[in-house]
């Protein structure tokens, strides 16, 4: 996760890594509620582009306070290649589409919600640096308990996002069953009245 030699700067570069995660991640999102034509989905995909840029500026401050060298994009895109690997995966997926069909937006959903996801990820990371703070603290000599609460924050967003693309991924995994004719039960006959449900 961090650095061999213990430096205060090993923590701020990851915290700028995951930053720049989150703003390409904020980017994708943004792409994905503008090709969708389903409004709740759009409306989802966009909650979660605005969440992401706004971990994503968070992150880079507190990096900069903790202290951190310089790190170009390849380098951070390197370090985190699992997470950056599924956000690639996608963008070529949707590049040339002016808008994605229910098929696509389905495969979309399940890496995006997968545990190579950008959002499991960045749930892990966050509760990771609010379970270590005390060790990381004596190591590296950073105080992060004074970002306790942006730590929570980001890691309740992500819960949240990940509920998001949950509900999205079961309302499209119906609405196509019925579409071939395999009615679930007698509730769902009427998909018109179908809505995601964006969490607040």
């Amino acid at each position: 996760m961090f650095g061999t030699q213990k430096s205060s700067k090993d923590i701020g570069n990851f915290l700028h890594c995951l930053g720049f995660l989150e703003s390409k991640t904020s980017i994708l999102y943004r792409k994905l509620s503008e090709k969708t034509v389903n409004s709740s989905f759009s409306s989802g995909f966009l909650k979660i582009s605005h969440n992401a840029k706004k971990h994503s500026e968070t992150l880079d401050e507190i990096a900069v306070k903790v202290g951190r060298s310089r790190m170009d994009d390849r380098t951070c895109a390197k370090r985190l290649d699992s997470a950056c690997n599924s956000l690639e995966m996608v963008s070529k997926k949707i590049e040339h589409k002016e808008l994605l069909s229910f098929k696509d937006l389905l495969e979309i959903v399940s890496v995006l919600e997968g545990s190579l996801g950008t959002e499991s990820y960045m749930l892990i990371q966050a509760k990771t640096f609010l379970a270590m703070a005390p060790q990381i603290c004596r190591l590296y000599g950073v105080h992060l308990e004074k970002f306790e609460n942006l730590f929570y924050t980001i890691a309740s967003d992500e819960e949240t996002h990940i509920e998001i693309l949950e509900n999205i991924k079961d309302t499209i995994s119906l609405k196509m069953n019925v579409k071939d004719g395999n009615l679930p039960t007698v509730k769902y006959k009427n998909p018109d009245s179908w809505r995601v449900s964006v969490p607040g």
